[in-house]
């Protein structure tokens, strides 16, 4: 896909996306610049943040490493951080740049990460659920007590979910056809998948990598909790 993509003023596409992209623009940097700064090996990877991101903010690690780059090539780091809800703070003393948060939308370390899940059938749970490490809790999952987070591994759900990404998941709110799950089944194994519709038999399910649709049947299933955003681990 061109460095154009998809018109990025387009409805499916949020203001935040658009917002990146005239800074990047702004700052003279190419897609593949930016990617590379990033340790991205595609910019694809990269591109959909500015021609395919639907959500209000940018993951907050991504901010961080986006805007000393930007901030080089003279736009203001707090313009970067603040689409991802932070507002940058200046240390007096150190002369550098520290996060404070934006109102309610400050992240804490405490989103427990349950274990990987693969983008195909072979993946799995740490634990029965124990987390082994906690993540920075997005705004997205402020309050909400049972929300989760687990890696990605495997490339089916690219270019959407990217191997070693960490997406988070709100296990509360509700399935809607189209969105994007965390399948657990009842053998502890785990998926990353689109979720299509269900009935009280079967669950369908759709991967990128090859495209292709999957049906489970609900006996299979022990829990389906929709994923609400995604961050670089």
């Amino acid at each position: 896909m061109s460095e154009t993509g998809r018109k990025a003023g387009g409805p499916e596409v949020s203001a935040t996306a658009r917002r990146l992209k005239a800074l990047r623009v702004e700052a003279g940097l190419s897609m593949a610049a930016v990617a590379r700064h990033l340790g991205f090996g595609h910019a694809s990877r990269y591109q959909h943040y500015e021609d395919r991101f639907r959500r209000s903010y940018l993951p907050v690690e991504l901010a961080e490493r986006l805007a000393p780059l930007f901030a080089q090539r003279g736009v203001p780091a707090e313009e970067v951080m603040a689409l991802a809800g932070l507002a940058p703070q200046r240390n007096a003393s150190a002369g550098t740049l520290s996060r404070a948060p934006a109102g309610p939308r400050a992240s804490k370390k405490d989103l427990p990460v349950l274990g990987a899940a693969m983008g195909g059938g072979r993946g799995y749970f740490f634990n029965d659920g124990a987390p082994k490490e906690h993540a920075l809790r997005p705004p997205s999952l402020a309050g909400v007590a049972n929300a989760f987070a687990v890696y990605v591994y495997g490339d089916s759900m690219e270019p959407r979910y990217m191997r070693g990404e960490i997406v988070h998941v709100n296990p509360n709110r509700p399935l809607t056809s189209g969105c994007f799950a965390v399948v657990e089944l009842t053998d502890g194994r785990g998926m990353i998948k689109q979720f299509i519709r269900q009935d009280d038999r079967r669950v369908v399910l759709r991967q990128f990598r090859p495209e292709q649709e999957l049906v489970l049947e609900r006996a299979e299933i022990a829990r389906i909790s929709r994923i609400v955003g995604s961050a670089e681990s």
